[in-house]
Formats: structure tokens, sequence, C-alpha cells
């Protein structure tokens, strides 16, 4: 393919939702100020079961943008419900709380259409914090860190964020859909799957969405319990002793934390730093009492 726009495919967007109707409608605002071809791209949003009406984010008279309601708890199971309604080529997903940027499907295609296309783009997801440029609690201190580093996800374990993937309608049949039984970790599962199919992922710094930083302790908390779930769904087959040593490298990262960010030129304050390691510390133990948790669910399930 080409990249003139006599040439340009179709593009379905999918948005899973879940109660939050203010950022819903930031979202897909956004998505309207697009600066791809109008009549070129259509938006599904899927409703996981929300116990509020949604459908007045979706933008007045604009016959591109639908929503659609999935019962099944969970992005990812949202996302598959979306697949079922894809009109487009490409297929790009990104996430309710997301704001992707003017250019963010124009770029994400290009890839898809440069001459070495690959089969998937994972997008740059840039955090936004609440008071400013910097992060200051310590969630977002965290964050800025490990929360979106989708250069790393891409080149270093072969998935892309799904807060900024885009792929193809022919892909996605080759690949098949999302683990819709997976409540975090879903991404993960899908890149390795393109992978072990012979598909090539990418990482696009110049296809960008904005993502609101998660500021709060219980913001972190919730996120946190989410993907130490995924992560222990993703490796419940695997023996006691490698549950053992993620344990264990999990308990270290959150105690010498406290030692190595006092000679590291960031966080910039003492205050900072301190807030930085805390979060650390907090996350690493919800991982190991999710770890630890997992594996007596099982051999108590064995037991009976």
């Amino acid at each position: 393919m080409t990249t003139g726009q006599e040439a340009l495919p179709t593009v379905t967007v999918i948005v899973p939702v879940y109660e939050d109707l203010e950022r819903l409608r930031t979202c897909l605002g956004h998505l309207v100020a697009q600066d791809y071809p109008a009549e070129l791209f259509d938006v599904v949003v899927v409703d996981n079961a929300s116990s509020t009406d949604l459908r007045p984010a979706l933008p007045p008279h604009d016959a591109r943008f639908t929503m659609v309601r999935e019962d099944k708890r969970g992005s990812y199971a949202a996302r598959n419900a979306g697949l079922l309604r894809v009109t487009g080529d490409v297929i790009a997903f990104t996430d309710a709380d997301c704001r992707p940027r003017p250019d963010w499907l124009r770029r994400a295609v290009a890839h898809l259409c440069s001459p070495e296309a690959p089969e998937a783009v994972g997008g740059d997801i840039h955090l936004v914090f609440r008071d400013g440029d910097d992060p200051t609690t310590g969630p977002e201190l965290y964050e800025s860190v490990h929360g979106f580093d989708q250069r790393h996800f891409v080149e270093v374990f072969h998935f892309a964020a799904t807060a900024n993937l885009v792929t193809t309608s022919k892909v996605l049949d080759l690949v098949g859909p999302f683990d819709s039984d997976l409540q975090s970790g879903g991404d993960d599962d899908w890149g390795h799957r393109l992978r072990a199919a012979g598909g090539r992922l990418v990482f696009a710094e110049d296809a960008v969405v904005d993502h609101p930083s998660r500021p709060t302790w219980s913001e972190l908390t919730t996120k946190s319990v989410r993907v130490a779930k995924g992560m222990a769904a993703l490796t419940r087959g695997q023996s006691f002793r490698a549950d053992l040593r993620e344990v264990l490298g999990e308990v270290r990262a959150g105690t010498t934390v406290w030692l190595s960010i006092w000679s590291k030129g960031w966080p910039s304050t003492p205050g900072r730093k301190a807030r930085y390691a805390a979060a650390m510390s907090w996350v690493a133990l919800i991982r190991c009492g999710v770890r630890a948790g997992q594996r007596v669910a099982r051999r108590g399930g064995a037991a009976t």
C-alpha cells in the first residue's frame, strides 16, 4: 500500500469504557479532531456493563460513532465485542481515559502502509500529570517510570499496551481476538501470539496518545491489583519455585529501592524520592500478596 490519500485504508477505532462518562466524552472529542479523512474511519465504543447511561458522550449527529454493550466484565471481553462490529481494514485500540493527538491515526496508519510494513504498531503513550508537567505524588512518580513505557513493552517484551495498539483486520483474523477471561495482561498474551505467528510489532514514537496519570493511592492500588492478577493468570501453570523466584524479586525491588534511590539524580528532592520508594514498595507488596493468594487458591482447589 502507498500513503497517498486515494489509497488510505479504512479504520475502525475500538474504545472500551466502564463508568467514565466525562473522560469518554473527552476521548471521543479528540477522535473527532483526528486529521485522518473523516469518511475513512469510524469508532465503536463498547460499554462494559456500566450502571449509568454513557450514550450522551457520543458526538451528536455523527453517524461514525456507535455504542454497543458487553456484559461480560473485563476490557478484553469489551474489545472482542468491538471486533464484531469492525468495518475497517485497520483496527486501532485506545482507552476511554486516553486523549489521542490529532495526527494519531494518520501516523499509525503510515507505519502500516510503509514499504516494509509491520503487522502491528504500538504507539507512544505520554503521561499527563494532575498538577503540571512533572509528577509529584508517589503514584505519579511510580507511574512516570513504570506505567506506560511503550517502547520498552514493544522492543523488550514484544507486546503493546492496548491504550495505543494499531493493527489490521487480516492480522486479527490470523492471530485471533484477545483472551476475554483475562482482566489484565491480555495485551501481553496477544503480542506473544502475534510473534509466534511470525508477525512483527514496532514502536511508533510519532503516533501518540496522552494518558492521565493515576495520582492517588487508591487508583494505584486498583491498577496494581488488576495487573498483578493478570500477571498471575498468565503464569498460572508455573512451578512453585518459579513463583517463589518472582516473589523474592518483588521483595528485593521493594526493599532495596530505599537504599538505591538516594544516589540517583531523579527524583530531584528527598520528599519525592521517599514518595517514589513508598509507591514501589506498595506495588511490590501487592504483587507478592496476589501471587501468594493465587498459589494458596490453586492448592485449595487441588485438595478438593
